[in-house]
């Protein structure tokens, strides 16, 4: 395993895409309480989750790219901007079904994951994981017996 595996780096974006799933989902039903319709309450709510991405992306599944920090943030916004088109619509389209405006959120989400995950991977970001994550990721695969995290001199697994 290296730290370009594209397994590796998928589940830790798991990871930073159920942080900010909960942030969309938390902010998307606080909206539609609020007495926001769903498509407004929607879009805001990816907003706030694309936020908590970003931040997440960088601690834990993708290192920062040669570009400049403005021009990967152009590029995220971009990839962004698409998901949240991509969303938008199928959220549209699960209301015109008939389901009910968090069902249709919810299920909305799982389509825009993949394209969320390989715009980030192939426009945005290193294909790298960044260092204190993929420690984590090696001590996990390697190791035979739990290790806490701190303690270097107890990890039996040679590196």
């Amino acid at each position: 395993m290296r730290r370009t595996d594209v397994r590796v780096q998928f589940a830790w974006y798991l990871v930073v895409g159920g942080g900010a799933f909960a942030v969309e989902l938390a902010s998307f039903v606080g909206l539609l309480a609020a007495g926001l319709a769903p498509i407004p309450a929607s879009i805001a709510s990816f907003v706030l989750a694309t936020a908590a991405n970003y931040l997440l992306s960088n601690l834990l599944a993708f290192e920062r790219s040669a570009m400049a920090r403005t021009t990967e943030i152009v590029r995220f916004v971009l990839v962004a901007g698409i998901g949240l088109g991509l969303n938008t619509g199928f959220v549209w389209l699960f209301l015109l079904a008939g389901l009910p405006a968090v069902a249709a959120k919810v299920i909305a989400v799982a389509p825009v994951l993949a394209w969320n995950f390989l715009g980030r991977r192939l426009f945005v970001f290193s294909r790298a994981v960044p260092a204190a994550t993929w420690d984590i990721t090696s001590r996990l695969v390697t190791s035979r017996r739990p290790v806490p995290l701190g303690d270097a001199e107890a990890d039996p697994a040679p590196r």
